[in-house]
C-alpha cells in the first residue's frame, strides 16, 4: 500500500483528475484539506439553500444538525480510497461530523457530511472553511465495486432533518438549563469568594486599628513618663534648693542662740548675787 505524496495530490489538483474543483493550497504534505461549499442543509432552511443568500440564517443553533456539502469532488479509480480526519478547529469549536470516514475506490461525486452542534452557542456556515482532511492510500489490488455518487442532498435526507428540528429545540433548552445550573453554581463561589475577601478585609482592618491604638497607647505613657521624670527632676531640684536654704537659715540661728544663753546665764548670776547680798543685808 501506498500513499500519495503532496507532488502527487498537486498533480491531481491541476490535472483534475482524482480531485476536482480543488484548490494546490489545500495540499499539505500527504492530506488534501476538504472546504465547505456554499449549499447547505439545516432545519431552518427545511431545505438545501445558498449559504450566500440565506446569510441571516446561515448557522447551526446549539443542539442542532446541519448538513453541508464539499466544494470538490473525487473520482477514484478502483486501487485508490481516501481516508479522512476531522480538522481540529471544529473540534475546538465543539462541531462533530458525523458521516463515514473512508471513501472507498471507484467513488465518484461530492462528500456530505452532518455537522452537530455540541457548544451552547451558534456556529456560522462560513464557504471556503476547511472541513475535513483526506489522505490518499493506493492498494495494489483493484476493487470492482461501484459506490452510488452523491452530487445532491437526498430526499431522505432532507426529511431527516426537518424531523430532528423540535428535537434540536429540546436540546437548545436542555443546553440553557446546564448553562443556568453551571451560573448558580459559579455565582455561589462567587458569593463565597467575596465572603473570604470581605472577612479577610475586615480581620486586617481590625489588626491595624489594635496596631492604631497600641501605638497611641505607647506614645501616651512616653509622654507622661517624661512628664513624671521632669517633675520628680525639679522636684529634687527644689528640695535640694530648700536643703540648701534651710542650712543658710539653721546656721545664724544657732550662734544667735549661744550668745543668748551666754548673756541668760551672766545675767541670772548677776540676780542671783543680788539675792544673796540682799539676804545677807536684811539678816544683820
Amino acid at each position: 500500500m501506498e500513499i500519495l505524496t503532496e507532488s502527487d495530490l498537486l498533480s491531481a489538483v491541476r490535472d483534475q483528475t482524482i480531485i476536482k474543483n480543488g484548490s494546490e493550497e489545500s495540499c499539505e504534505g500527504i492530506k488534501y484539506d476538504f472546504k465547505l461549499s456554499k449549499m447547505a442543509l439545516t432545519a431552518d432552511f427545511g431545505r438545501p439553500r445558498d449559504i450566500d443568500q440565506s446569510k441571516e440564517n446561515a448557522v447551526i443553533k446549539p443542539g442542532e444538525i446541519a448538513f453541508v456539502m464539499t466544494e470538490e469532488s473525487l473520482d477514484l479509480p478502483g486501487n485508490i480510497y481516501c481516508q479522512l480526519s476531522t480538522k481540529r478547529k471544529l473540534s475546538l469549536d465543539g462541531i462533530v461530523i458525523l458521516g463515514g470516514l473512508i471513501i472507498d475506490p471507484n467513488y465518484k461525486g461530492r462528500l456530505i457530511f452532518g455537522l452537530y452542534n455540541l457548544s451552547s452557542r451558534s456556529y456560522p456556515l462560513l464557504p471556503g472553511r476547511k472541513l475535513v482532511a483526506g489522505v490518499f492510500y493506493k492498494v495494489n489490488k483493484k476493487s470492482d465495486k461501484l459506490p452510488r455518487p452523491i452530487n445532491d442532498f437526498p430526499d431522505d435526507l432532507i426529511k431527516t432533518v426537518v424531523d430532528t428540528r423540535p428535537n434540536s429545540i429540546n436540546a437548545v433548552n436542555a443546553t440553557i438549563g446546564d448553562i443556568n445550573n453551571a451560573l448558580r453554581e459559579l455565582r455561589s463561589e462567587v458569593r463565597e469568594i467575596k465572603k473570604n475577601i470581605e472577612s479577610d478585609g475586615r480581620w486586617k482592618a481590625d489588626f491595624q486599628s489594635g496596631l492604631t491604638d497600641i501605638q497611641q497607647l505607647v506614645k501616651k505613657i512616653g509622654e507622661n513618663l517624661d512628664k513624671e521624670i521632669k517633675t520628680r527632676t525639679d522636684e529634687n531640684l527644689e528640695t535640694k534648693n530648700e536643703q540648701i536654704a534651710l542650712k543658710k537659715d539653721i546656721l545664724p540661728l544657732t550662734q544667735v542662740q549661744k550668745r543668748l544663753q551666754f548673756f541668760l546665764s551672766a545675767l541670772v548670776s548677776v540676780l542671783i548675787g543680788v539675792i544673796i547680798y540682799l539676804i545677807t543685808k536684811l539678816l544683820n
